[in-house]
This record gives structure tokens, C-alpha cells and sequence, in this order.
């Protein structure tokens, strides 16, 4: 003899679950696009000149290791500024820009 209360909470307990928020799906993981494929040299470039080193390392690099080593090698200023060899590719390519327009 329930008097109805079985009743009574299985009405309260769909209430219940019809307020819960639905569970959130994961977001869909997608192949990278072609254009930022293409693209990833002027996105490393971009990445690399938002660092906050990346003026320093551009000055020093132009001051004191050009003048002594023209003909340095991404991956030998990358050993010598401990500074990983995208940042040196993007460095020695800004300063060979820089000395092209000055010519």
C-alpha cells in the first residue's frame, strides 16, 4: 500500500531529468586546412614576432653575432642563442630583408 508514491517520484524524477542541461559533445576534430598548410611560413613568422624576446634577439643578432659570423646558419644561431630554429629561420630571414632593402 504505496497510496500512490511510487507514482509520485517516478513524476518527480522525469521533471527532474528533463531539467539537466544535455550532456555537451565533445567539439568535432577536423584535418588542418589546406591555406593554413600553405600558409605556415607566414604564420611562424607572425607567432615568432609576438614573442617578447624577438626584438632583443633581432638587435643582438644584428649587432654583435652578424658582424662576426655573416654567413651563420639557422641551426648554428639557433645553438648558439638557445632559441629553438624556427625563431632563427625567422630572425637571419627579417635581417637578410632588411639588409636587401637597404642596398
Amino acid at each position: 500500500m504505496s497510496f500512490g508514491l511510487d507514482q509520485y517520484f517516478k513524476k518527480e524524477k522525469a521533471k527532474e531529468e528533463k531539467k539537466k542541461p544535455a550532456a555537451k559533445k565533445p567539439p568535432k576534430v577536423t584535418e588542418p586546412e589546406e591555406s593554413v598548410e600553405r600558409d605556415w611560413p607566414s604564420i611562424l613568422e607572425t607567432t615568432v614576432q609576438s614573442m617578447i624576446l624577438y626584438p632583443h634577439l633581432l638587435d643582438y643578432t644584428r649587432s654583435k653575432i652578424l658582424p662576426k659570423h655573416p654567413t651563420i646558419t639557422p641551426e648554428e644561431l639557433g645553438i648558439q642563442l638557445n632559441i629553438p630554429l624556427g625563431v632563427a629561420i625567422v630572425l637571419l630571414k627579417r635581417l637578410k630583408r632588411e639588409a636587401a632593402e637597404s642596398d
